[in-house]
This record gives C-alpha cells, sequence and structure tokens, in this order.
C-alpha cells in the first residue's frame, strides 16, 4: 500500500462524506433520522454524500421494506447540469436488469427536489474488503470471480448503451456475496465519438483517453475493470509509484499517470501465485491506447473465466440446468 508520504488512499476512493453506518468520516446531512421524504419515506440512516446529493436508507409505509434514497442537495437545486445528472441516473436504471447491477424502484420529488430509490445494499463494499485483509489483497480466485460478476454486468450495461465511467471498489456493494454495481451518476451513453464533458471519475481507475477528455467507448471501462481487478489482487494501484512521486501541482502527470502512455508493472511482480496468463489479461486492460485493450468485456470475461479452475456460477444457487432428450417419431 502506499506511504504515508503519498496522497491518502481514501481520497476520492471511497463516496465522500460517508455518513453514521460506520463506512467513514461524519457528515451533516439536511435530514434527521425521523425525517420524512415525500410522504411516504422515513429516513432511518445516513449512508453518504455524493457528488450531487445525499443518500439516505429509507423506510416505505407503501410497500413495507427498507431502499436507499439519492436526493438532490439543496445546494445543487439550481444547476442544470446537476439535476440532469440525477434525471439521466434515474433513466438509465430504469433500463437495466442485472443481478450484478443496483436495481431501481422509482423515483419522485420532494420540496422541489429530485430523487430516485434503489434496492438497500448493506454491504460491505469491495473497498470496506481491502482496508480488512491481509496486506489489503483479496485471495487471486476472489478477485477473479468479482472481476467476473462486474464484467458480465459491464457487459449488460454496454448493450444497453451505456458507459460506467467510475469503476472503483467504493462501488461495489455485495449482496449473498456477489458485488453489485452502483452510483451511475457519470455513465454516459455510447456513441461515436462521444466525449466526458468533464473528468468526472476517480484519477487511479481512469483511462487515459477518459483523462484526456478524449472519444470514449467499451474499452474506457476495460481498462476501469483492469485498473480495478490490479488493485485487488495487488492492494497497489496499476501506477501507485507514479502517485508517491512529488510534482508541480499543474503537472496532469501528477493526477493521472496514465497519460504518460506506459503500462504499469505486471501484478506478479508484487504478488506470487498470479499467472502469467492474468498478467497478460490484466496489462491487455490497461494498455494506453483502447484499440490494443479487449474490445469488449465478452472477450475479456473469456480470459477470466480460463483463469479459474472451477465453474463461476453467474446465476441464482439452487437452480437446476435440466437437458430434454429430443422427441422421438
Amino acid at each position: 500500500m502506499s506511504t504515508p508520504s503519498s496522497p491518502p488512499r481514501r481520497l476520492g476512493l471511497s463516496r465522500s462524506g460517508e455518513g453514521s453506518n460506520g463506512r467513514g468520516t461524519h457528515h451533516r446531512f439536511p435530514y434527521a433520522v425521523g425525517d420524512r421524504i415525500a410522504g411516504d419515506l422515513t429516513v432511518i440512516g445516513h449512508l453518504a454524500a455524493g457528488r450531487v446529493g445525499h443518500l439516505y436508507q429509507v423506510w416505505s409505509a407503501r410497500d413495507w421494506c427498507a431502499y436507499t434514497c439519492k436526493i438532490l442537495a439543496e445546494e445543487r437545486r439550481e444547476r442544470r447540469s446537476d439535476v440532469a445528472a440525477l434525471r439521466r441516473e434515474s433513466m438509465i436504471l430504469r433500463r437495466l436488469q442485472h443481478p450484478a447491477l443496483v436495481r431501481s424502484f422509482g423515483e419522485g420529488e420532494h420540496e422541489g427536489l429530485p430523487f430516485l430509490l434503489m434496492e438497500y445494499l448493506a454491504g460491505p463494499s469491495l473497498f470496506e474488503l481491502l482496508l480488512r485483509a491481509p496486506r489489503s489483497q483479496l485471495p487471486i480466485s476472489d478477485a477473479i470471480r468479482a472481476a467476473i460478476h462486474l464484467g458480465a454486468a459491464l457487459n449488460h450495461l454496454h448493450r444497453r448503451g451505456f458507459l460506467h465511467l467510475d469503476l472503483k471498489p467504493a462501488n461495489l456493494l455485495l449482496r449473498d456475496g456477489i458485488p453489485v454495481l452502483v452510483d451511475f451518476d457519470t455513465a454516459r451513453p455510447i456513441g461515436a465519438g462521444v466525449r466526458p464533458r468533464s473528468r468526472l471519475g476517480t484519477p487511479p481507475y481512469m483511462a487515459p483517453e477518459h483523462a484526456a477528455r478524449r472519444a470514449l467507448s467499451p474499452a474506457t471501462d476495460v481498462y476501469g475493470l483492469g485498473a480495478l481487478l490490479y488493485e485487488l489482487l495487488t492492494g497497489r494501484w496499476a501506477f501507485e509509484d507514479h502517485y508517491q512521486v512529488e510534482r508541480d501541482p499543474d503537472d496532469k502527470l501528477a493526477q493521472y499517470p496514465q497519460l504518460a502512455g506506459l503500462l504499469p508493472e505486471p501484478p506478479s511482480r508484487f504478488r506470487a501465485g498470479i499467472s502469467l496468463t492474468l498478467d497478460a489479461a490484466i496489462l491487455t486492460c490497461l494498455a494506453p491506447d483502447p484499440d490494443s485493450r479487449f474490445p469488449g468485456m465478452h472477450q475479456l470475461l473469456l480470459a477470466l473465466m480460463a483463469e479459474l479452475g472451477e465453474p463461476v456460477s453467474l446465476w441464482p444457487a439452487g437452480v437446476q440446468a435440466e437437458r430434454r432428450s429430443e422427441p422421438r417419431d
């Protein structure tokens, strides 16, 4: 992991201002436990303060269950881009249906502030697992399985026409042991020549074209998944040593060393037991040129599946596969 002189590893890597559920530092939330949102929803916990709003655990008197409610921050009310980001996130979630993607349960408005309802995921996040794990490393097979579930979710997202663009351990919460991808406020449609309006995302996991605000593609998320898997395996960012070097604050390489066009060190340098083929797959994900990466999640998934000695179940436990014989004349 990084040395004391390097940037704090929590900086920008967990959802900022996380609240009273023990996931991070205290943050002042506009609504207290017991307050009502839109009449039907009662605040029962504070979860996180995001880029454009606050996340609460709420109890629905109508549905008799807990949800996560993401509501626009009051100070963002007049910022059209932030209002649009929350509404876009709601629109994207409505179009998705995958077990490794957070589920949407509707949207609404409270005192003029838009909000969306999602399933409540108690976690922990992969970020929390890394903090607790020896040397901040997951077992190799568990890291690969997590990447396979995430890759399957991203394949679904891409087929629905969107990129996520903010893959990081804090954005993956466990549900029954399966990592579930959350936080879609940076997501954008896939399209020829689509460029990010800003560098919204998290620097250690951003592809060079994202950091440079060039055209994006599914290969951009391939890079993000490769960077995340690198950390799950090694406990390090792909360019960790570069972040520790003192640089001019105005130097873009201080924030985005991946812009130097270099490949990181192979993961096997920092951990025994990582195969040369897994090294090659991860470094293919992290190629500076998008055209040199896996073109999509399908090809990456095949490479990761080949690293395991046993199949990964991507369907619910207990489902029985049945082969019916062909009818005979």
